[in-house]
């Protein structure tokens, strides 16, 4: 009786032993194929698709991707294009260039994101759109990068290029930032610089510009001033006006008030005035396309004109160091 009763035991204990080695291998396989994943934030093999319902901006609780590092450089004869940011950790960030699919990649547990693009001769319209899962809309950052080559053209073989492109960060509503100008920097006059001026098509324009020392700019239209604007964290500031000025040439001027005592004040006033045309509204036949997208260049600046989603448009103006007058 003791005898069977071992057999018996062998017999049903066995195979739980063989069933339980079979389980932890598949368990190992599996954590092994996670981890290898997680290891690749690009996956260009494993597309996921972008729903067509999808949001501008973000939603509540959730972080859209957005734009923090850009820089191009040179490997071996190549151009390369190198983004990060933040968002949604664990979501997938879709990347298109003018409405195209171009890469994907996975936010990581800390909410940043990265990859390394090959630059291309034309145009790139880069978009991100944050995906969390399946039938759940997925969200597009308010942020559209940009990178314009200097085109090859008789018309304006003089100006004075020192980068292959410009490349900038645009919001609809918000200043645009130059990440990298094609005049290699921008107007200055001591510690003041007037950098970009936005305006959309209903006549809101916001000027932008930097100052090394603390204080407030005030700017002018004509000759007349139109309003002041303090200087922020970082020497960054921003005017913003409603519709204000009239549509055409105009002269428009910064001038830098240093606060009390500050240090490193100018001695003499600083300011910077520009030639800036504020053009009418573009048309749907006056765009090429192809992203609703439509650049002025000129000798000493370029206007970057394009429509937005859901109607309206925008412009940006950059300006060579030489438009300073």
């Amino acid at each position: 009786m003791g005898t069977s009763s071992k057999n018996l035991t062998q017999k049903y204990t066995r195979p739980r032993v063989i069933w339980s080695v079979i389980a932890a291998l598949i368990l190992v396989i599996a954590l092994f194929g996670i981890i290898q994943f997680s290891d690749k934030p690009e996956s260009p093999t494993r597309p996921v698709a972008i729903d067509p319902i999808s949001a501008t901006g973000s939603m509540i609780g959730v972080k859209p991707a957005s734009f923090r590092q850009i820089s191009e450089f040179r490997e071996g004869n190549a151009s390369r294009l190198k983004l990060s940011g933040e968002a949604e950790a664990g979501a997938v960030i879709v990347l298109t260039n003018r409405g195209e699919r171009l890469r994907q990649t996975l936010v990581n547990e800390l909410g940043q994101w990265g990859v390394t693009l090959d630059v291309e001769d034309e145009p790139m319209v880069l978009e991100a759109q944050l995906y969390r899962g399946e039938n759940i809309p997925s969200i597009r950052s308010e942020e559209t990068v940009f990178r314009l080559p200097v085109p090859e053209s008789e018309d304006i073989a003089t100006a004075n290029y020192t980068t292959p492109a410009l490349i900038m960060v645009t919001a609809p509503g918000s200043p645009s930032r130059v990440i990298q100008s094609p005049f290699g920097g921008a107007p200055t006059s001591g510690p003041l610089s007037l950098s970009v001026i936005d305006y959309d098509f209903t006549g809101g324009v916001i000027i932008t510009g930097t100052s090394s020392v603390p204080g407030r700019v005030r700017i002018y239209a004509q000759e007349s001033v139109i309003g002041e604007t303090g200087i922020g964290v970082g020497g960054r500031w921003n005017y913003i006006a409603g519709r204000m000025l009239r549509r055409g040439e105009l002269e428009i001027r910064a001038e830098l008030i240093p606060a009390a005592g500050a240090l490193n004040a100018p001695t003499e006033p600083a300011s910077i005035s520009v030639p800036f045309n504020f053009l009418r509204p573009l048309s749907e036949n006056e765009t090429d396309g192809s992203g609703a997208l439509s650049v002025n260049f000129e000798p000493l600046q370029w206007q970057v004109r394009r429509t937005l989603i859901g109607g309206g448009g925008q412009s940006t103006v950059i300006f060579s160091p030489d438009a300073a007058k």
